[in-house]
């Protein structure tokens, strides 16, 4: 989206989670967390690149779920960064309160291989087999719809493939899962390391850079 537009969609998105907020408190049901995740996500990345989004260099666009790699892009000086929202869909439990991402799809950060035993082969991609570009954001929408505040944990596309192939392939490699599934759950302590580490824009290449800095 071209940035005449830029002051525009930031009303729009703070009016639509504004309405979520009071529709969720209302019902005091669940309801469609994935769509606030990516709003949420949205929304804070319009704030963190407000200087080049809004300048004339500067466009965004807004994909969803009509996109399976992607849900937002931002570009600047004819760069891009790609990120992909990921929302709690669990509430915390009583007994732990730290946020959850059920249902994540391990295919993304691993190689899986079913044997005709059944069993799950699962191997680590090349150390050179990522995306410099994309970024994964675990947005904590549970919390948010609480309190209105949301927590943003940033990983690259090759941290993530580190992180949490290891960990599919330490908890599934050589075992049998129901109807074959490959997903699996991200848990507070994979990213907590990771939070607003947001990726900056630079001529040559991408660094991570935490607010404040």
């Amino acid at each position: 989206m071209k940035n005449q537009n830029f002051k525009k969609w930031g009303r729009l998105i703070k009016k639509v989670l504004n309405d979520c907020w009071e529709f969720r408190s209302l019902c005091e049901k669940p309801f469609d967390r994935g769509f606030i995740g990516e709003l949420l996500v949205l929304k804070r990345l319009l704030e963190k690149y407000k200087a080049q989004l809004g300048s004339t260099r500067g466009e965004f666009f807004y994909a969803g779920s009509s996109n399976a790699e992607w849900d937002i892009k931002l570009r600047f000086n004819g760069k891009s960064i790609l990120f992909d929202a990921k929302a709690t869909t669990t509430p915390a439990s009583k007994s732990d309160s730290r946020p959850k991402w059920v249902r994540q799809k391990a295919r993304n950060f691993c190689n899986i291989k079913i044997g005709k035993d059944g069993k799950q082969h699962v191997s680590l991609f090349s150390k050179n087999n990522f995306n410099p570009n994309l970024f994964y954001v675990f947005v904590d929408v549970i919390v948010w719809l609480e309190n209105r505040h949301a927590n943003y944990y940033i990983l690259s596309d090759k941290e993530a493939k580190s992180i949490f192939g290891k960990k599919y392939k330490k908890d599934h490699d050589g075992k049998i899962r129901r109807n074959d599934t490959a997903d699996f759950h991200v848990e507070y302590n994979d990213v907590k390391n990771f939070k607003d580490r947001y990726p900056k824009f630079q001529a040559t290449k991408l660094r991570h850079k935490k607010i404040g800095e």
